[in-house]
């Protein structure tokens, strides 16, 4: 393709996105949403002109990776941690846990008994299907309360490291359950220590750092920071969250780290930047997703069933789970657990010879469209609901 055609496509991609971004926010349908189907719009329309234009095979894993970094960092730079938070904190973290756990096993068993796979495999695939989308949920959560919002970023984000961990644990070599907890267990510690110390080092660079040019090498190593986590076999995605979190909550450091009079101004421009690079990493990851899909997997009756199979086995626990352990409203929380970014990346990375034979190819962007569109839904019944809720609890808003 010509390089005037590339810079066109680019540049478009970044105009429409914010487009979509700036119309969604009045129709309530998440821009994501509007990214995806357009990636399959344009599918759809090269294919009917006879154009090919084959995307490098690693470039959505990487695009989505970088994309997750940013996502989850954006999300802990925008969150404060008060004593009032902590009961909000708990519920989010044990209801994304045991979201992940119950619904991967309950697909496990589906595949196992439909698709006769083998446990090992079964486990392997359920993850990521069980996995809440922070990519997708995040962005969307702007248009709810306060007090929601922080519960769908904490869900979603503790819902990706929780898979994460969880994914790359089934495909590491273990002796038994006990060792592989043990062995999690120690990670994700080490990962918490790792990241306190990081962003404690971030923070006092910020202050100190007069160049002109010092954002961008921030967030570029705070991305070194995951790599060498991933190539460690660490919990990466936590130490980019304790990263951000302890940007944002320098009051909780005590005297000793004590802010200057200009950290807030540059705390924002850091915000400003990180929330830039996010919206574009974001932008084009779900238009090539969309573009990469193939129309006719689809149409398949195999994919619409697995897919129908997959949105219940989410579902149903969610409901039970933010009813009776989250005690949060069941609207419009129950349709803010979308798939997406997390699950195409770990999808991508399950090995050949865990694959499953006959999973249908289609079902897992049919799930991805679904969920967008249920969230879309959430989004909508949000805007009628929202106005009472925020007069009725006005001082817990206010708190959080």
């Amino acid at each position: 393709m010509d390089q005037a055609w590339v810079l066109v496509a680019i540049s478009a991609v970044v105009l429409v996105a914010y487009l979509f971004d700036f119309v969604g926010r009045f129709i309530k349908v998440p821009a994501v949403v509007l990214l995806l189907f357009s990636g399959l719009a344009l599918r759809a329309g090269t294919d009917g002109l006879g154009w090919q234009m084959a995307l490098p095979g690693d470039l959505l894993p990487v695009l989505g990776t970088f994309g997750l970094i940013l996502i989850v960092l954006e999300g802990a730079l925008d969150l404060r941690l008060t004593r009032e938070a902590a009961p909000l904190i708990a519920r989010s973290a044990v209801c994304a846990t045991l979201g992940v756990l119950i619904t991967g096993g309950i697909i496990t068993f589906g595949l196992i008994n439909w698709l006769d796979a083998s446990l090992h495999a079964a486990l392997v695939s359920a993850v990521p299907l069980a996995v809440i989308s922070s990519a997708v949920a995040i962005p969307a959560a702007a248009a709810l309360s306060p007090r929601l919002r922080e519960f769908v970023v904490y869900e979603s984000s503790i819902s990706d490291i929780v898979g994460v961990v969880l994914f790359y644990g089934l495909l590491s070599e273990f002796a038994g359950v006990g060792q592989m907890l043990t062995r999690l267990t120690g990670e994700i510690t080490l990962s918490a220590l790792v990241g306190l110390a990081v962003g404690l080092a971030v923070f006092w660079l910020i202050q100190r750092i007069e160049h002109h040019v010092r954002m961008l090498p921030m967030i570029f190593g705070i991305t070194l920071l995951y790599g060498l986590g991933k190539i460690t076999h660490l919990a990466p995605l936590v130490m980019v969250l304790l990263v951000g979190l302890v940007l944002n909550n320098s009051q909780l450091l005590g005297r000793r780290f004590a802010a200057g009079p200009s950290y807030e101004q540059d705390l924002d421009s850091f915000k400003h930047l990180t929330a830039e690079f996010t919206f574009a990493v974001r932008s084009f990851f779900f238009v090539l997703l969309g573009y990469s899909t193939q129309i006719v997997d689809l149409l398949t009756i195999e994919a619409w069933s697995m897919a129908a199979l997959v949105l219940a086995c989410s579902l149903i626990p969610r409901w039970a789970l933010l009813r009776f352990v989250a005690r949060e409203s069941t609207e419009p929380l129950l349709w803010f657990a979308p798939r997406g970014l997390i699950t195409v990346l770990l999808f991508l990375g399950i090995p050949a010879q865990l694959a499953i034979p006959g999973f249908p190819r289609g079902s897992l962007m049919l799930v991805i469209l679904v969920c967008a569109l249920l969230l879309t839904l959430g989004v909508m019944r949000n805007a009628r609901i929202r106005p009472p809720l925020e007069s009725a609890t006005p001082v817990v808003s206010e708190n959080l």
